[in-house]
């Protein structure tokens, strides 16, 4: 294992490079929010009221939105660290189609993600806006928590959509950009000549030899009669 002898070194590496990358940055930034709305509501969220000791949902007791955020949180931390991974090993893709389908794969989990989490933030807001004030002693701030980082990774999932369609439309497959370059040096070998470059042109004039030799086409010159021969009587 190499181990690098200065900080210059160690910005320069492979791992401090793959982590500069936008879309390196973007599945840490959203695997972190998940991480805060599932572990918030999964250690807070479910508090006792005042009377009795059994527990609720924070969230307007509605125990399936709890159970909601956790369970797409832990997911989407899990996908996160999934295609982390797989990015990480990218370069070592030698098919091309298969790299195609990962990054169509990408932007497929990206968009459902980005769906999922809008559809949670609406969710959670709402139990939240029903809850009663005052009625757990505790587990308010993990609620806010969860609601606000659920926004957060609405925003994080459409830019991570993004990337990998901008990706996906900047790989094309390899014979499709074969046949692009061929057709343009046909193209090119096709096109006239420029202005500047030397080109013999015939003389205009009529007494020009170029004018009279190209005047004279051998397909308008009139045709010699052929000759008859007279054979002696014996």
């Amino acid at each position: 294992m190499h181990i690098p002898e200065s900080l210059q070194d160690l910005a320069d590496s492979e791992a401090v490079q793959f982590l500069k990358r936008p879309k390196a940055i973007t599945r840490i930034f959203a695997g972190v929010f998940s991480l805060i709305v599932f572990s918030s509501l999964l250690t807070d969220g479910y508090q006792n009221k005042t009377d009795n000791s059994e527990l609720h949902c924070v969230l307007n007791s509605n125990s399936t939105a709890c159970s909601f955020a956790v369970g797409a949180g832990l997911l989407a931390f899990l996908s996160s660290l999934a295609f982390l991974a797989l990015d990480a090993h990218e370069v070592r893709l030698a098919s091309t189609r298969f790299k195609t389908a990962f990054q169509l794969l990408d932007l497929i989990l990206a968009v459902i993600w980005a769906g999922v989490w809008a559809v949670g933030f609406c969710f959670l807001a709402n139990q939240w806006h029903r809850s009663p004030p005052r009625y757990f002693l505790l587990g308010s701030n993990s609620a806010k928590a969860a609601i606000t980082f659920s926004f957060f990774s609405i925003l994080v999932w459409i830019f991570q959509a993004y990337l990998a369609f901008q990706e996906l439309r900047n790989d094309a497959p390899v014979p499709y950009k074969r046949s692009l370059d061929e057709g343009g040096v046909v193209l090119t070998s096709l096109s006239p000549p420029s202005a500047a470059s030397p080109v013999n042109t015939p003389t205009t004039g009529p007494h020009g030899p170029s004018y009279a030799s190209s005047s004279l086409s051998p397909y308008l010159s009139t045709p010699k009669a052929p000759r008859l021969a007279m054979m002696p009587d014996n």
